[in-house]
């Protein structure tokens, strides 16, 4: 995890998909295909440089390992510094520096294999799940896909016209139901309009990827076999929700596989870490070097490593990714959050490095994991 290196790619296409999400895909020469190989619901990390700072955000990809080019789906956020420059500055032929895929939401599929997907998503988080339903359509045919999304209204339905023709291709493999927390409102004539808020022409399922959805939507597909998955991609209320319902219909843990949407200034106004060391001795290892730090107050291990000019690998700052993994061979550490790596990880000592505070004098951390 320790190479850190970024390539330039060249922007293939900018495809809107809704009024506020965009696809950037990119072409990969063929000296860096092995590079760039990936398998399904990876994340691409993309750097600029931009008001004279660099910025590095994670983006999960929505093609597939058969596709011919690389490419991620971007939802424009109020305020976000990335996502709006995507959205507003880059051009087909523009140079992006890209980071080779990571991320362990992903799935392996066997040609010989029968079994049963569940898929839940909600706004941006069909991304990854968009790659993984295609790849398993492609490459498993005797399983199947079951699709439960979320979306705010009609117009905020990422993908909806690439669903739509999905499952027609794929019919009897894929079934896909939306569901809308506010769909749109259209005014009528005559007094009774005048006297009401409009009428919805949505006719399908009202409500959020919660609790109670994903138990019916469970019911409504109990699947034809007992090899089961479980794939969850949205805010970490929605997975919360998914997760309880699931685990309350006796899914066993270890078959949900999750992937959180943070953003890391909302980590940054999660409550302090109690128990860590001021002024505490960091020694690194990167790429076979050693790096000593002494943190600053309130710093983590990654902010004093970059401060000190160390290139330690790190991409979405939220604890989400797993850009930033290392191990501690000595000493203790205690994260803020912590989405991207499993209790029995943190067990053997794996951190996320963009969380981590110590909790000892002294900690002896790892990038070359």
């Amino acid at each position: 995890m320790s190479q850190a290196t970024f390539h330039p790619l060249a922007i293939a296409s900018l495809t809107p998909e809704t009024a506020d999400a965009i696809t950037v895909a990119f072409r990969v020469g063929e000296d860096l295909t092995e590079t760039f190989k990936y398998r399904a619901g990876q994340y691409l990390t993309l750097k600029f440089i931009i008001n004279g700072k660099e910025e590095r955000r994670a983006y999960s990809m929505c093609s597939a390992p058969q596709d011919a080019e690389l490419a991620v789906t971007v939802k424009r956020v109020k305020g976000g510094i990335v996502s709006n420059h995507i959205a507003d500055f880059l051009r087909p032929g523009d140079t992006v520096e890209v980071m080779p895929p990571q991320g362990r939401f992903m799935v392996a599929p066997d040609h010989k294999a029968r079994r049963d997907y569940y898929l839940f998503g909600a706004g941006s988080g069909i991304t990854p799940l968009m790659s993984i339903l295609r790849n398993i359509l492609e490459e498993e045919p005797k399983s199947r896909v079951f699709l439960l999304y979320g979306n705010r209204d009609e117009d905020s339905i990422i993908f909806e016209k690439q669903l739509e023709d999905l499952v027609s291709r794929y019919a009897g493999q894929l079934e896909v139901e939306h569901t809308l927390s506010r769909p749109k409102k259209y005014k009528v004539g005559g007094l009774k309009g005048f006297f009401s808020g409009g009428e919805r022409k949505w006719t399908g399922a009202v409500g959020r990827v919660g609790i109670k959805a994903v138990q019916a939507f469970m019911d409504r597909h109990p699947g034809s076999v007992a090899d089961k998955q479980y794939f969850v991609c949205g805010p970490g209320q929605m997975i919360d929700d998914v997760e309880q319902a699931l685990l309350g219909l006796g899914v066993h843990k270890e078959l949900i596989h999750t992937e959180r949407f943070v953003s890391a200034n909302a980590v940054k106004k999660a409550a302090p870490v109690a128990g860590k060391v001021q002024d505490a001795k960091v020694i690194a290892t990167l790429g076979g070097k050693e790096v000593e730090v002494t943190l600053k107050p309130g710093q983590t291990i990654l902010d004093g490593l970059l401060e000190s000019g160390a290139a330690p690998p790190y991409s979405c700052l939220a604890g989400a990714c797993s850009t930033c993994m290392a191990k501690v061979s000595k000493g203790g550490v205690k994260m803020e959050v912590c989405f991207a790596i499993d209790d029995d990880e943190i067990a053997q000592g794996y951190i996320l490095a963009c969380q981590s505070h110590p909790t000892t004098e002294e900690v002896h951390v790892t990038f070359d994991v």
